[in-house]
């Protein structure tokens, strides 16, 4: 199932080479990351935060994701198997299978209801 992919640690001049992705995390977690820091930094390769702090070790472990592509939170819906980065990303995704649609249109006579806010939003302009 898993491609001939590298696991590379692209933190601050490692690249030391992996088995896989889980053995990457656990590296850059115990070697790098550490724990009982009052700040993280994330010192990955080319990292868009730019040495902008966090303050808590799982706010580094879940940017950490957008470095690795971990995706370990998965949708236990039959023949979906869609997996997410961030536990809020999956409660979102789940409401497509129940068909919740929390978010109404105000406009009278419309009706329309949406999964996600955003979709309202841009819906909410075709009124304009």
């Amino acid at each position: 199932d898993e491609k001939e992919e590298t696991h590379q640690c692209k933190w601050e001049s490692c690249y030391l080479e992996m088995g896989n992705l889980e053995e990457l995390i656990v590296h850059v977690k115990d070697k790098h990351i550490g724990s009982g820091k009052a700040l993280y930094y994330c010192g990955w390769e080319n990292c868009p935060r730019n040495q902008k702090p966090f303050t808590k070790r799982h706010k580094m472990h879940n940017h950490l994701r957008t470095h690795t592509g971990e995706r370990p939170f998965e949708c236990k819906e039959p023949d979906c198997g869609k997996r997410f980065s961030r536990p809020d990303s999956l409660t979102t995704h789940s409401k497509i299978h129940s068909n919740v649609r929390p978010y109404l249109c105000g406009f009278e006579n419309c009706g329309k209801a949406y999964y996600h806010l955003r979709s309202l939003r841009k819906h909410e302009r075709t009124h304009e």
